[in-house]
């Protein structure tokens, strides 16, 4: 992959990494004066003094597990997460955390290094925990009688020691804050997870690792820069989905080139046919080639967030604001274009759906999945899915602001038919990318640690997915709309004793499904009415219902006429006495997947606590009771039935643990 960044030079520009001690020592310099050799000595200066070899240093509250175990545990990790977090170089970090265990003691600047291998080890426990398969049944254990209470141990003990790691200021302090930080955004406390990577960007600014710097140690070199990438996907990734400003400082957030070495080829020997329709074999495509293509769709996320919050949009939004959203859009959509097209074909979820089906089927891989033999493949296709999942919730994001905002009455009459033909073009992107993200094959990542992470997309797709019902009832969007939120509420319930979130998925949009549906059913009834209505006085009270299977097809508002386009004379004659019922609830109208019984959608205790816990969602007024129109009509009635700062909360700002949030899923094991 092209390299990104800039040069070494443009890297060390001012600020980037200079200090008053920095000042000092040129002072020193210049005056023709060697700096202090004791370098602590000047007020701040971070560095340690050289000196003899400190006393044994322990853990505190466990004993390391045996040697086996660990090593053990150090494979599921470079298994199940190395390929979704890259910030080590594997035969490196091996060959040190055998270095660590074979140990007879430990002095207090081996600290880092232990903790390291300490923190790797638990999260890939935390893998091996999600494992259901004999195989991981039999892990296990091997590794202890109690190997959940063993993981909290582990993350216990990492908490005792991360205020001395910070202060250390060395690799292993990003590498264990960045671990910590995935650990708690995913399967712990967000409210952490947030302090946590503020920490790593600050341990990484503090090392300069932002500085496109080289060493004699091409390793240390290539592991620096990526943690440092990573870094910014992960601080990037917190301020999508909580909605808060990130840490990075925009000024000194590029990307450093990343080059190959011993552990990024893949291997495709196994499998000729798809090595052949792919042309993998000039090794244009290694492991590096993913990870740099997340990277760089991170920056275009991290640059729309920025780009958005520049703009300082008002809500309800002026026709100058409004024109400077959508042109914001339109550059945004540009870039994630652009993105799109340097995709490879390994790593197109398109040739993976359509031409690798037999190759990459979960059954077949899942017959080697210990086994060396199709590791690879199967990674490739993770790592697709991930890359399309990353794709359509960057394209949710762009086109939020267009779904989220009003207009006020007063410039209604400025904004052209061309602005809503591009509200509406944005709503229906957003929908058929929520539609994509609904269709991820998520089993194939039920043992992996990066679960979570799709299940937190395929929250914020299936709450996208539950405003069609209400903004064209009936219509083939909704219906397939209703079809993707299913086979969301069917995943997450599969997997609900796998994964905290999971089990809110599965809770929070079943009760959105209700309302949607409710919704649906009375807007049905609306439109009914309405044409009821519209009829002239004698039509209305005639015995004679012929006339309605020959009305003009203009007469008969478009929900309604496909209510009707089934039924006959006596049917149309039930519904003109309102009682018809539309047949938008009926399960088999769906997809396969939304063959569920209620129970198993969750819609369970309807009855009128949705009138007590949903209040809100009847109302869309403005705070300062101000006049307003919205962009259009149709999607303001969802809203409006969901309530809009309930709405957002669910979209868009997903902190699990915010007392500011009823939507929130708490804390605990997620």
């Amino acid at each position: 992959m092209a390299p990104a960044g800039g040069s070494p030079e443009t890297a060390q520009q001012f600020g980037a990494n200079r200090s008053a001690i920095s000042l000092a020592m040129n002072i020193y310099k210049n005056l023709g004066t060697s700096a202090p050799s004791k370098t602590s000595a000047i007020p701040g200066d971070a560095s340690q003094p050289g000196s003899p070899r400190s006393p044994p240093w322990t853990l505190q509250t466990m004993a390391m597990p045996a040697t086996p175990v660990v090593e053990a545990l150090i494979d599921v990790y470079f298994e199940r997460l190395h390929w979704f977090i890259w910030i080590f170089h594997k035969p490196s970090f091996e060959e040190q955390a055998r270095q660590i265990l074979s140990m007879a003691s430990w002095g207090r600047e081996d600290m880092s290094k232990v903790l390291v291998t300490l923190t790797v080890a638990a999260l890939g426990l935390k893998c091996a925990l999600q494992d259901t398969s004999p195989y991981g049944q039999q892990l296990l254990a091997s590794i202890s009688p109690d190997p959940r209470g063993l993981m909290d141990q582990m993350i216990a003990e990492l908490r005792l020691h991360l205020l001395d790691l910070l202060d250390d200021n060395c690799i292993e302090t990003v590498q264990v804050t960045l671990l910590l930080g995935a650990f708690y955004i995913f399967h712990g406390s967000p409210s952490l997870a947030w302090a946590t990577i503020g920490l790593s960007v600050r341990a990484s600014y503090a090392l300069a690792l932002h500085c496109a710097s080289e060493t004699d140690d091409r390793v240390a070199t290539q592991i620096r820069r990526r943690c440092w990438n990573h870094l910014t996907v992960a601080d990037t990734f917190a301020s999508q989905i909580y909605g808060r400003p990130g840490s990075l400082d925009s000024a000194f957030s590029d990307l450093l080139p990343l080059a190959e070495m011993d552990d990024t080829a893949i291997d495709l020997s196994s499998e000729p046919q798809i090595q052949g329709r792919v042309g993998v074999g000039d090794g244009t495509v290694t492991a590096l080639t993913f990870h740099w293509l997340k990277y760089k769709l991170y920056e275009i996320i991290r640059k729309t967030l920025s780009t958005f919050r520049l703009l300082r949009l008002h809500n309800p939004l002026t026709a100058e604001e409004l024109q400077s959203l959508i042109d914001a859009v339109h550059h945004i959509e540009g870039h994630l274009a652009e993105w799109r097209r340097t995709l490879p074909p390994l790593l197109s979820s398109d040739n993976l759906s359509r031409d690798f089906a037999q190759h990459c089927s979960t059954e077949r891989l899942a017959s080697h999945s210990h086994q060396s033999q199709n590791h690879d493949l199967r990674r490739v296709k993770l790592q697709a899915c991930l890359l399309q999942i990353t794709y359509d919730a960057a394209i949710i994001l762009t086109h939020r602001p267009l779904l989220e905002h009003r207009l006020s009455s007063a410039y209604c009459q400025d904004v052209s038919k061309r602005f809503t033909d591009t509200v509406s073009r944005s709503f229906d992107v957003s929908v058929k990318a929520a539609l994509r993200i609904s269709k991820i094959p998520i089993l194939d990542f039920k043992n992996e640690f990066c679960m979570a992470f799709i299940f937190i997309h395929l929250f914020t797709a299936g709450v996208i997915l539950c405003i069609p019902p209400t903004s064209h009832p009936n219509s083939k969007t909704a219906q397939d709309a209703k079809a993707g939120v299913f086979r969301i509420i069917q995943a997450a319930k599969e997997l609900r004793l796998h994964s905290q979130i999971a089990r809110h998925t599965e809770r929070l949009l079943s009760d959105l499904l209700k309302l949607s549906l409710h919704r649906e059913v009375d807007m049905a009834f609306k439109e009914e009415r309405r044409w009821l209505d519209q009829r002239p006085s004698s039509t209305r009270h005639s015995p004679d219902h012929s006339h309605m299977t020959s009305a003009p097809e203009d007469r008969v508002q478009p929900s309604r006429q496909s209510y009707l386009s089934q039924s006959g004379p006596e049917e149309n004659a039930e519904a003109n006495k309102e009682t018809f019922i539309p047949s938008l609830l009926t399960p088999s109208s769906l997809d396969r997947t939304a063959s569920l019984s209620q129970e198993d959608i969750g819609m369970r205790n309807l009855g009128d606590e949705l009138d007590v816990q949903y209040s809100g969602f009847s109302n869309l007024g403005s705070a300062d009771g101000c006049e307003t129109e919205p962009l259009g009509l149709p999607l303001d009635e969802a809203l409006g039935s969901f309530g809009q700062c309930k709405l957002h909360a669910l979209m868009f700002n997903l902190m699990p643990d915010d007392p500011l949030n009823h939507w929130g899923w708490g804390k605990g094991t997620m």
